[in-house]
């Protein structure tokens, strides 16, 4: 950060230990990071401005709390103008961008300073930049100006909803609700309850706009099965699983064996006793991922990065 801020120990503290973690991806016109550090004292004064000439915009998505369903929060920094930032753990991701960038997106940027933001479009927002930041080590060179305009799209969607911009956003907007939910159902497969109704609530959709997320996949009900056979298939397969079928089975929903047992030969084309010492399990592990482009920009450093951004 102390290429853009001036930055100190928060006054009157003393520490004996710091820690701090922060990531950049470059993607042309823009960066995108993540920080989780310890508080410090965080300061873009006039005489920083002056010295660094740097001319972007921080749209900084803080997620801070403790709160795993908490909604992160927007906070727009023009780094041409002066602002110190609370003296508190920083913790969240960010979205870099030069301001002619910006001002092309945004006609009004300049008047977004100190602007803070909440909501849904926030909570998309964040999920979208997470999302890249996760599958960053799979992406290649090539796959930079498309996810580029995709982020420049749901920050014009975010910070200046229009009919226009939201319908340009849609199908980003569309995808990182789909994400939303199918993350939601994976961190609840074994609950009983897990329905259509939970999820809707839980992500403040409508019902209409749940469907069509798993349209594709013959509705919620179809999808949430199919997930929770692959999970039984996956501990079938584990040598170090010695439970009953039925047991492993019922930790997922299926509470009729005879019912289960035809779900699973119709989705997989044998019966559960046949992954079981035959190496099915197998079929359902994921490749590693493979290694992305960008080892090669490992020796450039983030202020460098700062200053090539181009719109």
């Amino acid at each position: 950060m102390t290429p853009l801020y001036v930055v100190a120990p928060v006054p009157g503290e003393e520490r004996d230990q710091f820690s701090g973690a922060a990531t950049s991806i470059h993607l042309g016109p823009l960066l995108l990071g993540t920080m989780r550090v310890d508080a410090l004292a965080y300061d873009r004064s006039p005489a920083k401005i002056r010295a660094d000439s740097l001319d972007h915009f921080i749209v900084g998505l803080e997620d801070s709390s403790p709160d795993l369903n908490a909604v992160p929060r927007i906070l727009v920094q023009d780094l041409g103008q002066p602002l110190a930032l609370p003296s508190i753990p920083l913790v969240g991701t960010c979205i870099i961008l030069p301001r002619d960038v910006m001002t092309r997106m945004l006609p009004g940027a300049d008047s977004l300073h100190g602007v803070r933001i909440a909501g849904g479009m926030a909570q998309l927002l964040a999920e979208h930049v997470r999302s890249l930041i996760r599958a960053a080590p799979a992406l290649t060179v090539k796959d930079a100006p498309h996810f580029a305009r995709a982020t420049q799209q749901m920050v014009t969607a975010c910070l200046a909803p229009s009919q226009d911009s939201l319908a340009e956003a849609r199908p980003q907007l569309q995808a990182t609700l789909a994400m939303q939910a199918r993350r939601y159902i994976e961190r609840n497969l074994m609950e009983p309850d897990l329905s259509s109704e939970q999820i809707r609530v839980a992500l403040g959709l409508s019902r209409s706009s749940l469907y069509q997320l798993f349209e594709s996949f013959n509705g919620v009900a179809r999808y949430i099965q199919g997930r929770r056979l692959e999970r039984i298939h996956a501990a079938l397969g584990d040598p170090a699983e010695h439970r009953r079928i039925a047991d492993i089975a019922y930790d997922y929903g299926f509470t009729n064996e005879a019912h289960f047992s035809r779900a699973f030969r119709r989705r997989f084309g044998y019966a559960p006793k046949e992954v079981r010492g035959a190496g099915l399990g197998r079929r359902m592990q994921g490749l590693a991922p493979s290694s992305g482009a960008g080892a090669d920009t490992e020796c450039l450093e983030f202020p460098g990065w700062v200053k090539q951004l181009r719109g």
